[in-house]
């Protein structure tokens, strides 16, 4: 079995066949065509988080942000008051270091708790989150980790953040969207697709270090990468690869 990440990452002659159009200069105009700037409560852009000299582990601050931002949203407080909760700090601490030393796999040194500048760092990327919310979510519901059921040789999977009949991979980094992250956002879409019962009409990103969000609709999008086919002719051309037997996962990934 292998991670929707790795399908992602990987595989390109499938890739570009299902999705000819997925081109660097497509994915440019993505980036540009699709963003939206996150405004302060006088219409003014917020500014992008920058990162902290002293911050030394910034996969554990962005994942410290993240479950930050999901204790306000399930105890229906701000993210000031769930920062002040000291027990509430110390559980998406915890959590961040979990996470990050699960997916690292051993292979770095992570600390038993954060600095304070690390911490303050991941408030200020959860405040993103608040203010993403409030621009975006007209009272829809919001749903953390959304487990999604794996296909064939790819693993169950966990999406970022659902609003609504959105679906929002969240992306903390200082780079544009890439290939790989769009790629990574249609596995999902496709393996949910495939139970029947589809969830989500649009999708997106959200990156709370630069402060932006993309949004599309799901079948415009697929038919502007894909020439003109429709999303469920995409997801199961997907879903009939990942469970294709004669596919050789020896390679190391």
């Amino acid at each position: 079995m292998i991670s929707e990440r790795t399908l992602a990452r990987y595989f390109s002659g499938f890739w570009t066949e299902l999705l000819p159009l997925l081109t660097p200069s497509f994915i440019s105009i993505i980036n540009e065509e699709f963003k939206k700037h996150l405004t302060d409560e006088l219409g003014m852009e917020i500014k992008p988080v920058t990162k902290n000299p002293q911050t030394h582990y910034t996969s554990v601050v962005t994942e410290f942000a993240f479950f930050l931002a999901e204790h306000a949203v399930k105890c229906g407080s701000r993210i000031s008051e769930t920062f002040d909760e000291k027990h509430l700090t110390t559980l998406a601490e915890q959590s961040a270091l979990k996470v990050v030393k699960e997916y690292e796999g051993g292979r770095i040194y992570l600390p038993a708790s954060l600095k304070q500048a690390e911490l303050e760092e991941g408030f200020a990327l959860a405040r993103n989150y608040e203010r993403f919310f409030d621009k975006r979510c007209s009272n829809e519901k919001i749903e953390f980790n959304p487990m999604i059921a794996g296909s064939g040789f790819v693993a169950q999977c966990k999406a970022d953040i659902t609003v609504g009949t959105t679906l929002f991979e969240v992306k903390t980094v200082d780079r544009n969207l890439a290939g790989k992250d769009i790629r990574q956002l249609i596995i999902y879409l496709a393996f949910q697709g495939a139970t029947g019962r589809r969830r989500w009409k649009s999708a997106g990103f959200f990156n709370p270090r630069k402060a932006v969000y993309h949004e599309f609709e799901v079948e415009d999008l697929i038919g502007r990468m894909s020439g003109g086919r429709s999303s469920m002719e995409i997801f199961w051309g997907l879903i009939d690869f990942v469970s294709n037997r004669d596919i050789q996962l020896d390679t190391a990934f």
